[in-house]
């Protein structure tokens, strides 16, 4: 080494210039930015000696050989100015798949600084044929040199606005908000999968603020379309168009300058020209019927103005978790009385210092095992911690949780839980049960338990919520045993200002009104039961429809009652089947009970209806779990369906079964 570095330094200048660019060309893989500048200086103070000022001649050659300026940019820098003449820019237009095929990353695996019009091209064979320009975007993607990184980044704003405006259908466009699009969410995977550690592009800024409102709004569309009754589908659209026509004098309050603002304005117009002919067709539909507000089935994601109540249990919840106890809660209550809705509307009813976390046991990947469990559980934290504003460090890989699931939780979550400063999440378990029935067939062990209590003990950040049918207690000792500060709450009716409220005001612009005495009997029927409430609801809404009108009279309320048992049939079903027993003769024996109570109250009695045997073992376990979850009570020393409503399905529907 010492002797060619003597050799360099006595050569004569145009050896000294050849030497120092072949230096230069061999270091260049060294993948140092700066590097060629550190080797120009280091060049002439070895050469200056020999060569003098001569020595200086060394940095064009170092630059040339470091940085590969030939032949990609100087090439490129010299048809500049024909590519300005009309014919020559059409034919690279046309040809701008060909030409980026002979262009670096194909020709050169290093390009440090970024060829000229390299981005114009990509631009261009994406309006020409996305399909094929994608693998070519993908491809320049692979490298993390600057050069290239540099060219994605100056053309990836304007291919995401040209490919946005070239959206020709409603349907095309929400599909934006998929994170299986074909198209953008390779483009910019990020936004698409942000728990996920993706080397992609780093986002230009004007990119990161304005796609995800276009995601948003694919979103909204999506969702307003997704309504079952025209109007209530017209009047989403409304609000939607009313937020994008806003949207363009936000833009300079985003920070971004005129150019970009530019850029991003025919989108916005094309998508407002869009859904305006959507809202046309819709308005061609509607003929002036009620948009129906009720939701029945599902829980209340997003429809704030629909949930209702539950003020009192937000604020224990809170109690309980700033308690010096830390006690695990465990939210119960017969299905469908709102125990998922009022965990998915905690984000908005909590204090901000206070960030709930919705962990849907559902899912069929999170009892899968521990592995995934683990992983569904920070997933879930990214998640909703960024819809916060707060960004936690990236996860793992899923397949790294199947070598040591539980090591790498815990080190994740020391990591990441310091970002939350003097917040704290409270996990929120739905449907727990599922954790039971898991550990029953072997897919998960009672590890899990111990590393639940591990975290519930040691971690002060974390407060966890456990929601289902039953309590820990019921599921077994297990349970019983590992969570010892328990505090259960039991999720049952709305009040009846509650309930009188969701029907009277489940949306800004509901118009339905109700003759007299309608309103107590609605109350009456339901028991203030929220998913039977939202079933009527939604039955009367159609029947004004049905009858043109806006006023809801006995006669209209008997058809919605019809409807609403049809409608509801799986939930009756589900009490009929689910809660009268746990054994097939305890079922019998809690389905003839069921059938004695509402034979009693009927206007028409069943003849010959078997009367259940009270002293039976089967006959009495059964009534004390009707007892237990609410399906019936005592009153005066006597039994009765607790809701009028499922009495009426027993009475009339359930022989049916």
């Amino acid at each position: 080494v010492a002797g060619v570095v003597a050799g360099i330094t006595v050569s004569p200048p145009p050896l000294f210039y050849c030497f120092g660019g072949l230096i230069a060309l061999s270091l260049a893989p060294a993948r140092s930015r700066f590097g060629g500048v550190w080797l120009v200086l280091l060049m002439v103070l070895m050469g200056f000696e020999n060569n003098g000022l001569w020595a200086l001649g060394a940095v064009p050659a170092v630059f040339l050989g470091y940085y590969r300026l030939l032949p990609d940019q100087l090439l490129f820098l010299l048809i500049q100015l024909p590519l300005t003449l009309p014919w020559i820019k059409r034919f690279f237009q046309r040809e701008s798949h060909r030409q980026l095929h002979r262009l670096p990353p194909y020709t050169s695996e290093l390009l440090w600084l970024p060829i000229p019009g390299h981005a114009q091209l990509l631009i261009q064979a994406f309006n020409t044929d996305s399909q094929t320009a994608l693998p070519i975007w993908q491809h320049i993607q692979t490298f993390d040199l600057f050069g290239f990184q540099q060219t994605l980044r100056n053309a990836l704003p304007q291919v995401l606005a040209d490919q946005l405006t070239a959206i020709k259908t409603t349907e095309d466009l929400q599909s934006v908000a998929s994170e299986n699009h074909p198209l953008f969410s390779r483009l910019v995977p990020s936004l698409y999968q942000p728990e996920l550690d993706l080397k992609a592009v780093k986002l230009p800024a004007e990119v990161a603020v304005l796609f995800p409102k276009f995601q948003a709004f694919a979103r909204d569309v999506s969702n307003s379309l997704a309504a079952s009754n025209v109007a209530l589908r017209e009047r989403g659209l409304e609000r939607i168009l009313n937020d994008l026509k806003f949207l363009p004098s936000q833009l300079p309050s985003l920070g971004l300058r005129s150019p970009m603002v530019k850029r991003w304005q025919p989108v916005i117009l094309h998508w407002q020209r869009l859904l305006e002919l959507e809202l046309k067709g819709q308005q061609q539909q509607s003929q002036g019927e009620l948009p129906n507000p009720f939701t029945f089935g599902n829980p209340l994601r997003d429809r704030a103005e629909l949930f209702k109540g539950r003020r009192g249990f937000v604020d224990e919840v809170y109690r309980l978790v700033l308690d010096r106890n830390r006690p695990t809660l465990v939210l119960h209550g017969p299905r469908r009385c709102g125990k998922s809705s009022f965990l998915l509307n905690l984000q908005r009813l909590l204090p901000s210092d206070l960030i709930p976390v919705y962990v849907d046991l559902q899912q069929a990947g999170m009892t899968n095992g521990e592995a995934d469990f683990c992983y569904g559980l920070l997933r879930a934290i990214v998640r909703d911690c960024k819809s916060q504003g707060i960004s936690l460090r990236a996860l793992p890989q899923r397949k790294e949780f199947y070598e040591a699931p539980y090591p790498l939780l815990e080190d994740w979550l020391e990591d990441a839980l310091p970002a939350l400063g003097r917040r704290r999440l409270l996990l929120t378990l739905d449907e727990f049960e599922k954790l039971g029935t898991a550990l029953t067939e072997r897919r998960l062990s009672v590890r899990l338990l111990d590393e639940l209590r591990s975290l519930i003990q040691h971690q002060e950040r974390l407060a966890f919520l456990f929601s289902g049918v039953q309590t820990l207690g019921e599921l077994g000792p297990n349970w019983s045993s590992y969570f010892i500060s328990v505090v259960p709450m039991e999720m049952l009716y709305l009040n009846p200002q509650e309930a009188e409220d969701l029907m009277l005001n489940p949306d800004p612009d509901f118009n339905l009104r109700y003759d007299t005495d309608i309103l107590p009997e609605i109350l009456r029927l339901t028991r203030c039961q929220p998913y039977l409430l939202q079933l009527l609801g939604s039955a009367m809404v159609t029947q004004a429809n049905l009858a043109h009108t806006q006023l809801i009279t006995f006669p209209l309320l008997q058809a919605a009652i019809d409807m609403a048992l049809t409608q509801g049939d799986p939930y009756f079903t589900n009490v009929w089947t689910e809660f009268t027993g746990t054994t097939a003769a305890e079922i019998l024996a809690g389905q003839a009970y069921l059938l004695s109570l509402a034979n009693l109250t009927s206007d028409r009695p069943l003849p010959n209806l078997t009367k259940p045997d009270l002293t039976q073992p089967d006959t009495q376990n059964a009534i004390r779990r009707l007892h237990r979850y609410h399906v019936i009570e005592t009153i005066e020393g006597n039994d009765r369906i607790e809701i009028p409503l499922i009495e009426k399905w027993v009475r009339e529907r359930s022989m049916m079964r």
